[in-house]
């Protein structure tokens, strides 16, 4: 039987952690900001676990985060809806060097100049946990939300954090307009997809 999304609710709020910590423990990006020091190419436990509580939160509240079961999951915002992110800001500074925030502060606002102008589907995050990997569940997940953007001529918008995720996206419309680079071999790469 092929799996399907749903839509989440708040009941889902501890498996979508659950499922985003696991999806992002080795993520370049996430490691290089929070790396675990007893684990080499994890990122910390306790800081996932903050900054995804607070992603959770913020973007659970807009009506457009869906999962697989407790497989995989997506966090989007629909066009006009700007997530808070006062919480992740505030998770974010206290797992990482201050000096760190303060050198990532003005890429995060190149990061910006990225997003559309027109009103937009904005993806923030979206993982599998480790056994459901190869499984077709970004696929599923891209497609939910997609789906609306052609059938009502919606632009949307992400940021890639690896390589092969931005190759999904690409076979999924999304074109990559830049890279932003925190550090070697760590970068987000924004990619905008028209509606077809």
């Amino acid at each position: 039987m092929t799996p399907t999304s749903r839509l989440s609710n708040p009941g889902d709020t501890d498996v979508l952690i659950d499922t985003m910590i696991e999806a992002f423990r080795t993520d370049p990006f996430w490691v290089h900001f929070m790396p675990d020091p007893d684990k080499p190419g994890y990122g910390s436990e306790a800081g996932l676990r903050d900054v995804m509580a607070a992603e959770v939160g913020s973007y659970l509240n807009h009506g457009h985060t869906y999962q697989v079961d407790e497989r995989a999951a997506a966090l989007w915002t629909p066009p006009g809806i700007r997530s808070n992110d006062d919480e992740l800001a505030a998770a974010f500074s206290r797992h990482v060097p201050a000096e760190m925030v303060e050198a990532a502060f003005p890429l995060f606002i190149e990061m910006e100049g990225f997003r559309p102008a027109a009103p937009h589907f904005y993806l923030h995050l979206i993982g599998a946990r480790d056994r459901a990997r190869g499984q077709g569940m970004g696929t599923i997940l891209l497609d939910r939300v997609t789906s609306i953007c052609d059938a009502e001529g919606i632009v949307a918008y992400l940021e890639a954090s690896t390589q092969r995720s931005a190759g999904l996206y690409a076979r999924h419309g999304f074109i990559e307009v830049g890279v932003v680079e925190f550090a070697p071999g760590v970068a987000l790469r924004p990619m905008v997809r028209d509606p077809a």
